[in-house]
Order: C-alpha cells, then structure tokens, then sequence
C-alpha cells in the first residue's frame, strides 16, 4: 500500500454533490482529490432525471441545450379509479440529460483544479488521533491499493454511501426508507405535452408511484418505485412491466435501468471530525419524490461553505464543521422534514384513498408554488380529503412546533 499524496479534501463521489463541492473548494484555492469508482462519470444512468426550475440549476451550472432534454411545464397525477389531476406550471422544471449533466460538472470541478479520478473507488475512512485524515482507495484499472490523506473527506457516493456509515453518521436503511425502483427508456410513447406524470396505487406501484418523464422526440423515462414491503415479493421490474403494459403497450424499451432511491429522513448530524456528508448520502434527497438533484448541489455549497472556514481556522472538527448542518437544516432540510411525514401518511394510504385525496388536489388552494408543492399545503390537503389522518398528522405539526 502507498501513500498517494496529500489533499485538503477528498470527496468521494463525482455525483452533482460531489463535483460541485469539489469546484467550490477548487477555486478556494483548496488542494482537491474527486474519486469517483466508475469509469465514466454519469454512467450508467439511474435517474428520473427531472428537475425543478432552470433559474434553480443555473445557479450552479450554465445550461444549454446538449443538457435539457425537455421542458417541463406541467404536471399529471393519476388515481387508482383513474381520476386524473393536472395542473399547468410554465417553466416549472426540466428533463436533463443526466450523463452529460454530471460530466458537465466534473469537468467544471476539474477546471478549478481538483484531480477527478475515474476508476478510483473508496473503501474506507484513514483516521489519525480518532478523526478522519483521508482515504484508503481502490484503483480498480491498475489493481492495488494507496492511501489519500486530507484533511477534510466528503462524502457524496450516493444511495448505496459506505462513507456515512464509516464516519459514524449513518446506520444501514430500513427497508422501508428504499424505494425499489426500475425504469425504462421508451421510444415512441405519446407524450407529446410536456408534462410530468405520476400514477398512483398498488397495481402499479404499491407504497410508491409510477412515473413518465417525457424526453422530447416521442421518447420518455417511464418507471416505477415501489415500497419493498408492500411489494408482494415482486421485484420493481415485474410492476414496469405492468405499466409499462398500460401506459405506453406499443413503446420501443431501450434501456433499462434499476436500483434504489432513498425515501428516509434527514440524518440528525452531517458532519463528524474531518468528514461531512453531502447529497443522497447525507439523505439530503426529498423523501417524498425521491428527487435530488438540487438539493445535493444547494448542499455541496453549504458543505464548501462551512469547509473552508474550518480549512482557514486550521480546525476541522465535528463542531468546526457544525455550520454546514444548521445551514441545510435552516433551509430544505425543513422542507424534506416536512416531506417525509407527508410521504409517511401518503404512500400508506390505501387504493380508495389515494384517488379521494386525488379528487381533492383540485379543491386545495395554496398547494403550489413556483418551485412546486408546498409540503405543509400538502398534509393539510391530506387531512382535508381524509379525516382519519388528523391524528397522523398532529405529529408532525407538534414536533414543527415544539423545533420552532
């Protein structure tokens, strides 16, 4: 084993997360180490790949059109009896092209002079006086093992993280915070509006929902994320197969794609001595949708943030690094705190339920914004159309008071 030279951080994952934190601290002047285990970045694609508005994204990333695959100016949601909601929102988001949307930003990384490492997989956490001081890294083209030391790592490897758990700030997912997912690429699918579409209940996706995301050109992302609990012992590739029937019986499938998308609540703490967590490996995805693009880059740049005071100070600490975790948790990270009692009452209503609640989006006023659903509009809707789950719901309206 040999020492790889020495970083002021390495990250581990060249995700959104990852590079963007990776660029932010490059251009603080910060010595860089991005190691991502795959050869390409972006590749193999396991993405809805939707987003929310192209204000939002540019913020980190100038866009054009080799990256947008379609707009999104709108959205259906459809019941089990097949009541159908549909709200218009011009601009609300957009369908990228994932592969060149995360290339992109390595590339943008590497510009700012952090040395991205494709190939290179972390497989666990150096540690000197009891805190974090780098990486033990895999090179899985030339074989062996070396050691990266630095003096901060972040951790951005996404929904299967090891570095959480090795850092102490993550226990293994319960069953029910994944998503069992599987999707499709299918040509020649009638969805010539550009929007969003979501299909409730369990005989496409039980605790879950199935989804198309158009791509433009006849194509579009159809898919499916179920509750492995209420799955019945079927794989999420059996219930695609079943939508995929439905939706879309006459669509060319190109690719296929599966995995898990966590649905779990925020971690209580982000960072650890030497170490913070960034994106899906932080959970900082919204578990309600499952989406998380955004928010893995709006969290790379509180965790850049927050890195490089400590860097400057000389002091990398779990309490030198606190900042990052109030900063998140001032922001989204109470919006996803919402979202996930929302998901909570939600995907565990039953098939009738469901498309009550569905009657109702058409009734609720203040449900949405120009960023989407608002996660406290959508509990109280919940309770509106369903009375029972008041007592559900007082949890968490509670424990929002009692935070506050």
């Amino acid at each position: 084993m040999t020492d790889r030279g020495r970083y002021d951080v390495a990250v581990i994952g060249a995700g959104p997360g990852g590079s963007r934190a990776a660029e932010r601290l490059a251009r603080s002047g910060r010595r860089v180490l991005l190691l991502e285990k795959r050869e390409r970045v972006g590749h193999p694609v396991r993405c809805a790949e939707a987003v929310g508005p192209r204000a939002d994204v540019e913020r980190y990333l100038a866009l054009d059109d080799t990256l947008v695959s379609s707009p999104v100016d709108g959205v259906a949601v459809v019941a089990p009896d097949g009541t159908r909601f549909e709200r218009a929102f011009p601009g609300a988001g957009f369908v990228v092209d994932r592969e060149a949307f995360d290339r992109r930003l390595s590339e943008a990384a590497a510009a700012a002079g952090a040395e991205l490492r494709t190939g290179h997989q972390a497989m666990g956490l150096l540690r000197e006086n009891g805190r974090v001081a780098g990486v033990r890294v895999k090179d899985l083209r030339a074989g062996g093992h070396y050691d990266a030391l630095a003096a901060v790592v972040v951790g951005a490897d996404g929904v299967e993280s090891l570095s959480p758990r090795w850092a102490g700030l993550k226990d293994q997912y319960r069953p029910e915070e994944i998503f069992s997912c599987a999707q499709q690429l299918v040509e020649g699918i009638d969805a010539s509006r550009a929007f969003i579409e979501f299909y409730l209940g369990r005989r496409f996706a039980p605790g879950g929902y199935a989804w198309v995301f158009p791509k433009g050109s006849g194509r579009a992302n159809v898919g499916v994320g179920v509750n492995p609990l209420m799955a019945d012992g079927k794989p999420a590739v059996r219930y695609l197969d079943a939508f995929l029937a439905h939706r879309c019986p006459g669509g060319a499938r190109t690719r296929l794609v599966v995995g898990g998308c966590a649905v779990a609540r925020g971690l209580s703490r982000l960072a650890a001595d030497g170490y913070v967590a960034v994106g899906e490996a932080a959970n900082q995805n919204n578990p309600f949708s499952g989406g998380g693009i955004i928010n893995a880059l709006e969290g790379a740049d509180m965790a850049a943030e927050a890195i490089a005071r400590a860097l400057d100070r000389g002091r990398v600490s779990a309490r030198d690094l606190a900042s990052y975790a109030k900063t998140w948790k001032g922001s989204t990270g109470r919006a996803n705190e919402a979202f996930f009692h929302a998901a909570r009452i939600f995907y565990g209503l039953s098939d009738d339920e469901l498309s009550r609640v569905v009657r109702g989006l058409s009734r609720a006023r203040g449900l949405f914004d120009e960023r989407g659903v608002k996660p406290r509009r959508l509990i109280q809707a919940l309770v509106v159309s369903n009375p029972r789950l008041l007592v559900q719901s007082l949890g968490y309206w509670l424990g929002a008071a009692w935070r506050r």
